[in-house]
């Protein structure tokens, strides 16, 4: 009996051992000098502005999907990209956050990502953000209310933080970069495919 309860603990054992070894510090991943998160989560810092993040929305929507149960996906604006005034780019921060406040966050990224990229209609003024939001359900007083109210005041400079955060531990250079439990940044150059990825965020979720 004691041998066949060895066996089974061995046995759930070995996936976790196979990804242990498949994944390495400094290759795959780099340890950032921070405490860990008390909750799993993975963090992607973005921009709404940025290319590469518009191309890489269905494998942060895949990394989201496939997460555990009880762990979180956080999605960051950042405005540090050149080209594009910063104040440009926290407004589209402020866009997010009083979308997620209305369960919309996810479709109304889309659309800005929509705009942006396939539209070129570059969303540099507030007025035209505010008209975005209301053409997708978010009407004129709500976004007035929402943009003066404390929780997405606070939201959106909790994002700044963030970011200025990771940036001047290095670990934020440019977007996206997806952060693993506050410790974990994940190379993405050295990532082949979806499944790698996935694999990679379970292993550093368990951590």
């Amino acid at each position: 009996m004691l041998k066949k309860l060895k066996l089974s603990l061995l046995l759930l054992c070995l996936p976790f051992a196979a990804l242990a070894a498949q994944f390495e510090v400094d290759n795959q991943y780099t340890v950032i000098d921070v405490d860990k998160s008390k909750s799993p989560q993975v963090t992607e810092f973005f921009s709404f502005y940025c290319p590469h993040c518009f191309k890489f929305e269905p494998v942060a929507k895949a990394i989201e999907k496939g997460l555990p149960e009880g762990a979180e996906f956080i999605k960051n604006h950042v405005n540090f990209l050149g080209g594009v005034s910063p104040q440009a780019q926290s407004n589209l921060s402020v866009a997010y956050l009083i979308a997620k406040q209305h369960g919309q966050a996810q479709s109304i990224s889309d659309q800005i990502f929509k705009s942006i990229h396939v539209q070129r209609a570059p969303l540099t003024e507030m007025k035209d953000v505010k008209k975005l939001l209301e053409v997708n359900g978010i009407d004129s007083a709500t976004f007035d209310q929402e943009i003066a109210s404390m929780p997405v005041i606070s939201a959106e400079q909790a994002m700044q933080n963030k970011q200025n955060k990771y940036s001047k531990l290095g670990a934020l250079t440019g977007v996206p970069t997806f952060i693993v439990n506050d410790k974990y940044k994940i190379n993405l150059n050295t990532i082949k495919n979806q499944k790698e990825l996935d694999e990679l965020v379970a292993f550093l979720l368990a951590l």
